[in-house]
């Protein structure tokens, strides 16, 4: 085989490779670079020649104001003077359409007497994805530990001490009405703490309408003599489920914090515009939510009532998240909580 053939046939195995590949001279600029980095960069319109030959890589570094850029060009010059054999760390990548993740491997090689450095720049979104998603688990499952330890062990306490009080004397009604209020607030804990374990996966999508789902989640929340007013209705994508979770959980907040007196109407409506802004809202015309707690009510354990197990907001905002949705807080136009989610798919 010639030295030509050669030297085709190792350019066309580069050009093979699904890593973007580049090759640099002592200097940083580069040399070379595959088939995989000028698809890139014409795929994300890249300003100048997709291919970047002749651009001096660590200038290119040394000009962005990126943390990241620094790391890349501190390691590759480490690389170069033979500080090191290589380098290479893990970085994210903002695209207009979504976020990727990558690893920066420099590695230093000679040819004829020329130092050289390959840069490879490997695709590792799906296994990042996969581990963010893993630790988002795994912190959640270890805040509803940390809630159930706590939360539990004062009802749990006063049914216990109230048990033991009746042991000895005889029952009054008052005292038996307490234990049944103490194991009905654990209950209600433990339904909402499985909610939140168990539904972070949307099993499937259905067509619903908003109407009829809000209506049904109304019967099943103990909401007084308040009112349901569906102002108008619209038909969308969803897993049935779960937005049962999302229209009861907020029918709940609106019961036990939207009003000091049984005068409440709640209103569901229908949230029009583009694709990001379609969707529905949810609002009372209670005592709304303060400006400056409006950052914290969908954390789990954020509750300003005594009856409230503090994880209603937070069911919200998962089962949101599940379905790739939006929802934030706002005040209605009555003065009360105004919930918008939008981002919500319909059918076509």
């Amino acid at each position: 085989m010639s030295n030509a053939t050669s030297s085709s046939l190792a350019f066309s195995s580069l050009d093979a490779l699904p890593t973007q590949l580049a090759i640099l001279d002592e200097d940083g600029v580069i040399l070379y670079t595959n088939r995989a980095w000028r698809e890139f960069g014409t795929e994300h319109d890249y300003q100048g020649d997709s291919s970047s030959v002749g651009t001096n890589y660590l200038g290119v570094c040394d000009l962005s104001a990126d943390a990241d850029a620094t790391t890349a060009s501190e390691g590759i010059r480490a690389v170069i003077d033979d500080d090191r054999d290589e380098f290479s760390f893990e970085y994210p990548c903002e695209t207009p359409e979504e976020r990727l993740w990558f690893t920066m491997r420099a590695t230093r090689f000679t040819d004829d007497g020329e130092t050289y450095v390959q840069i490879a720049h490997l695709d590792i979104t799906d296994r990042k994805r996969a581990e963010l998603e893993a630790e988002e688990k795994a912190e959640r499952l270890r805040n509803l530990a940390r809630m159930l330890s706590h939360d539990l062990r004062n009802p749990l306490s006063v049914a216990v001490g109230y048990v033991e009080s009746l042991l000895d004397e005889t029952a009054a009604s008052d005292r038996l009405e307490r234990v049944a209020g103490a194991l009905d607030r654990m209950d209600d804990i433990i339904t909402d703490a499985l909610v939140l374990a168990r539904h972070d996966t949307v099993e499937g999508l259905s067509t619903v309408d908003l109407e009829t789902r809000a209506a049904a989640a109304w019967e099943h929340v103990e909401t007084g003599t308040a009112t349901l007013v569906v102002a108008d209705s619209v038909e969308f994508r969803a897993d049935s489920n779960l937005l049962g979770h999302v229209f009861e959980n907020l029918f709940r907040n609106s019961a036990e914090h939207g009003a000091s007196d049984d005068d409440l109407t709640v209103t569901v409506g229908v949230l029009d515009g583009d694709a990001a802004e379609a969707g529905f809202y949810v609002e009372d015309d209670g005592v709304g939510i303060p400006t400056e707690t409006r950052d914290v009510v969908f954390e789990a354990g954020y509750s300003t009532g005594e009856e409230g197990t503090g994880l209603g907001l937070s069911i919200v905002a998962q089962a949101v998240r599940t379905h790739d949705w939006d929802v934030a807080v706002t005040e209605a136009e009555g003065g009360g909580a105004r919930f918008e989610i939008t981002g919500v798919e319909r059918p076509a």
